[in-house]
């Protein structure tokens, strides 16, 4: 159960989401421009395939500083990563803790935030850092091992500065190296589209009290637009919506390049104190039930309603990854008219577990499937891969399957190193990234899904689809 429950979170190595750290006192540094000048830093993340990263440092100098004094080795950034431990064998718990020196890509004057200024001078400048899926350390993450689920670190950043600048006057600025108290804050960008503050809470007949969580983006557009929701993983369990949203890159959903089929969309992501399969028990579900499913289902109606004026009711498209794969086809099969489609990735519902009757009710509900044949948490033989089947062999008329042997870096950005130029290889059950990336258009015999004879990707077809 250990290794299916290791499995089954959709971003266990996945480096999700910044903590939002705001340390509200100044601290005073000696100048040699001005002797008072306020220092403070803003740690800059976003989502990544794997997951969020700290890419950016926006340092605050209280001074106007000459852009022409400042070059890439001006700075040295540190990073230190403290979190929760425990030994399973003694149950004793400890404090981990991870650091390194991050390596600087490029440092220039800016906004406060991070925007590259053409100005000759400013008071912030911005210092950008490589990351890579193998950076444990740019993650404001750490998986908990306790929890299976992802949390917040304690993240503390040391700018050093090893160059002296120059103000405006031509004074020599040296005062730019941070303490352990100097004022910092962090930018989540992509998360600021959403409200996080969601909370539902249902009394459910056999379960009892049930409290969800979820974060929500709607268009300022006043009409009637789409409405898509995305299930989470394992991993992004709790009572934080962020995690839900950069555990994985769910912010994509609420960007152009997603949206622009859609003709703008809402998008729901709620969230589980624990994880979609639970049974009631704390264990996974051997019969397909979940304790959440009434639940789920209240928090979504209740949505809806509460924006009546703004969501179409005949366009309401759910998936979701892994853990929330397996629930998207509960929720189908919970509520079989009410979804104009679905595209779970990496679905862990067991096939087995499917009646006739079941396969009779999702063969008429549009669903395009994705998973990896690399996949060594959820085996697809025995889930997705088998269903799609059975669901061909039943008459299903709108059901696609995208299958790859493996996920692999679209970007061209990252490699698998060491000398090999092939592209990076991720996690085989992260069939996910090419969902959020949009990044798929075939089925599973290997042609292009087509809607009126124009080959169309995962989420045009799904902004196509309507009860």
């Amino acid at each position: 159960m250990m290794n299916m429950k290791k499995g089954l979170l959709s971003g266990m190595l996945a480096l999700a989401l910044t903590s939002t750290l705001l340390v509200s006192t100044n601290v005073s540094a000696n100048n040699s421009s001005e002797t008072n000048s306020p220092l403070s830093y803003t740690l800059v993340t976003k989502g990544y395939d794997w997951g969020p990263a700290v890419y950016k440092v926006v340092l605050n100098t209280g001074v106007p500083v000459e852009g022409k004094s400042l070059t890439k080795d001006t700075f040295k950034v540190l990073a230190e990563r403290k979190y929760p431990m425990i030994n399973f064998e003694t149950q004793q718990k400890y404090d981990g803790a991870d650091s390194n020196s991050r390596t600087i890509e490029r440092t220039y004057l800016s906004d406060e935030n991070g925007n590259k200024t053409s100005l000759p001078t400013a008071q912030y400048i911005t210092i950008e850092m490589k990351v890579h899926p193998d950076l444990g350390t740019a993650s404001p993450f750490h998986f908990d091992l306790q929890s299976f689920t992802n949390q917040y670190v304690d993240l503390q950043y040391t700018i050093i500065q090893q160059k002296s600048l120059q103000d405006q006057a031509g004074n020599p600025v040296e005062h730019l190296t941070t303490r352990p108290g100097t004022p910092h804050m962090m930018i989540e960008q992509g998360v600021e589209r959403f409200d996080t503050s969601g909370k539902f809470n249902y009394k459910d007949s056999k379960y009892g009290q049930i409290n969800l969580t979820y974060a929500s983006y709607m268009p300022e557009q006043k009409s009637k637009k789409p409405l898509i929701i995305w299930l989470h993983g394992a991993g992004e369990g709790g009572t934080d919506p962020r995690i839900a949203l950069l555990g994985n890159k769910v912010t994509a959903l609420a960007d152009e390049s997603i949206q622009k089929y859609f003709g703008d969309a809402a998008v729901l992501v709620p969230q589980t104190p624990t994880f979609w399969m639970n049974d009631g028990t704390g264990q996974y579900t051997k019969d397909g039930k979940s304790m959440y499913t009434r639940s789920l289902t209240a928090l979504i109606k209740q949505y809806v309603k509460q924006h009546a004026a703004d969501i179409d009711t005949d366009r309401i498209y759910i998936g979701g990854c892994s853990n929330g794969g397996f629930m998207t086809l509960n929720m189908l099969l919970a509520n079989p008219d009410y979804f104009a489609a679905a595209y779970p990735s990496a679905e862990a519902y067991d096939d087995a577990l499917l009646s006739k009757k079941d396969i009779a009710t999702l063969k008429n509900i549009p669903i395009w499937f994705t998973a990896a044949g690399a996949d060594q948490t959820v085996d697809t033989s025995k889930t997705s891969t088998a269903t799609y089947k059975r669901l061909i062999a039943a008459g299903a008329k709108h059901v696609h399957y995208s299958y790859f042997d493996n996920v692999l870096d679209t970007s061209g950005l990252y490699k698998k190193g060491n000398g090999n130029d092939a592209p990076y290889e991720y996690n085989g059950h992260w069939s996910w990234i090419p969902v959020l990336n949009n990044d798929i258009s075939r089925d599973f015999n290997g042609k292009p899904v087509k809607i009126k004879g124009k080959a169309v990707s995962l989420m045009e077809w799904l902004a196509n689809q309507k009860k």
